[in-house]
């Protein structure tokens, strides 16, 4: 940070600062005002919060769930990730569980996601009981040494994905005010195209164009001719 002259502010930002078309700032919710004259909002499934957004598109919450176990034999696990089509016992919908090795031993399992609410405060994103014992079934029904007594439990939690309207994220410049850009709407691939998107994001500012991902697909524009219901 200091090679850079880079400062990192914590704060709520409230309101981007505008003149004449234009970027100028931040405006953070204790008043203070950071001028900038090129504003990234990458702001996940709370974008809609800035009605400078909003008011283009819709980016709506996948609230989904993940356990984390640690099993006692750690390498009777082996290091194959599991995609799987699950039928509840029960009935319903089967549902797409996936399976993740970790090499420190730990086995990650993510799945049962449903559109929800997205709070205001992220602590309040809590796992529901039922979906969390869905989760363990799955476990038990992959590997022997998943099961309770044969693994411990390290983390039972959930989070809110963003996902745009149409299914595509959601990256470039705002229509018609330079110097505002966003990047959301990545769902749960966040994690795998969010370094390209970064890389991307910093030469769209600095260049003014993107060449290492064509970004026309992804430009928020797309919803600027799109009446809104």
């Amino acid at each position: 940070m200091e090679d850079y002259g880079v400062e990192l502010v914590i704060g709520k930002a409230e309101r981007v600062q505008m003149a004449e078309g234009k970027t100028r700032g931040v405006v953070l919710e204790d008043g203070r005002e950071i001028a900038a004259d090129g504003v990234v909002l990458a702001l996940g499934p709370w974008t809609k919060r800035f009605s400078i957004l909003g008011s283009l598109f819709s980016v709506y919450g996948i609230k989904a769930h993940s356990i984390v176990l640690e099993p006692k034999e750690r390498d009777r696990i082996t290091p194959h990730a599991l995609f799987l089509t699950y039928y509840p016992a029960q009935g319903g919908k089967p549902m797409d569980p996936e399976v993740y090795p970790r090499p420190t031993g730990e086995v990650y399992i993510c799945g049962m996601s449903a559109q929800a609410e997205v709070p205001d405060d992220p602590g309040q994103i809590t796992p529901i009981p039922d979906s969390i014992n869905v989760l363990k079934r799955v476990a038990a029904s992959v590997s022997s040494h998943l099961v309770e007594g044969e693994a411990v439990v390290k983390a039972e939690q959930a989070c809110i994905l963003p996902c745009s309207e149409d299914d595509v994220p959601i990256i470039g410049e705002v229509p018609g005010i330079k110097g505002c850009y966003v990047a959301t709407g990545h769902s749960c691939w966040g994690i795998l195209n969010g370094p390209a998107t970064g890389a991307a994001m910093a030469e769209l500012i600095l260049d003014r164009h993107a060449s290492i991902v064509d970004l026309s697909r992804f430009n928020p524009a797309r919803f600027a001719s799109v009446p809104k219901k």
